[in-house]
């Protein structure tokens, strides 16, 4: 793992890594036991494309926990 990595303080459990890769400005997020690789796009602030990388992730585990509570409710309606 990379010794620097940019912690940003609004969202504790992640940790970003910017990076080049083949000329692309690339950005790394680890936390919660996910690992998410994005491109930077045109215009974007680091800070920007952090925030959308953990709102994607943020709204991807909702739906699942949301699929999951259906389906349990879904169980106890058939006994």
């Amino acid at each position: 793992m990379n010794s620097n990595p940019f912690y940003l303080s609004w969202n504790k459990g992640w940790s970003f890594i910017f990076f080049l890769e083949g000329g692309t400005a690339k950005i790394n997020a680890k936390g919660f036991g996910v690992s998410i690789t994005s491109n930077i796009k045109n215009g974007e602030s680091p800070i920007e494309s952090a925030d959308r990388l953990i709102f994607k992730e943020q709204r991807r585990r909702k739906s699942l926990n949301n699929a999951w509570l259906r389906s349990i409710n879904g169980l106890e309606i058939l006994k």
